[in-house]
């Protein structure tokens, strides 16, 4: 009796040690904050930027963009979620070019064509890259070269919200109700 005893508790006390690592495991991966890495580059009109240090005390939105016909995606969603949030100072979009794979030849006339086709008032908060961008596709799970990425921070700078792909009004919503819920009460 004694034997079967000691199995049985033996095997209860090893399912609570092991529901007590699985607790602390998931508390762990809860606990993790994501912070974006640092971006450095430059304003279409001309002014240095430091993403996220820029960014700090304000709810943001990062769209990302690896292409050229990427633009049409990354356009398409910061138009939207200007729509909804362009007039609040509490939020700031930041539209992105990673340009390190262009060759350096080039990089002036893709930034000239892309300043030429961004309005004045938006030309403060649109940022060129010309490096990190290895880490910067890790970060953001690059699938498809053409799709937006996009990053939503918290006043702190934290990823709270990410998504990629094409503008899809059904997708948007996501996006739109993390960003209220991040809204100061």
């Amino acid at each position: 009796m004694t034997y079967r005893y000691q199995i049985t508790t033996l095997g209860t006390t090893a399912r609570f040690c092991g529901a007590v690592l699985f607790f602390l495991a998931a508390m762990a991966v809860g606990a993790q904050r994501e912070t974006l890495l640092r971006l450095e580059g430059q304003s279409l009109s001309g002014k240095p930027i430091v993403l996220p240090n820029d960014a700090r005390g304000k709810i943001a939105l990062l769209v990302i963009g690896f292409t050229k016909k990427s633009g049409q995606a990354t356009g398409a969603w910061a138009q939207r979620f200007r729509k909804d949030f362009g007039g609040d100072q509490g939020y700031v979009i930041y539209s992105v070019a990673e340009l390190e794979d262009a060759p350096r030849l080039l990089r002036g006339m893709i930034t000239g064509g892309i300043r030429r086709g961004t309005p004045p008032a938006e030309q403060d908060r649109f940022v060129t890259l010309f490096q990190g961008e290895a880490e910067l596709k890790r970060f953001v799970a690059f699938s498809n070269p053409d799709d937006a990425y996009l990053l939503l921070l918290d006043a702190n700078g934290e990823v709270k919200w990410r998504g990629h792909g094409l503008f899809r009004e059904e997708d948007y919503v996501a996006l739109r109700d993390a960003a209220q819920k991040l809204a100061p009460k």
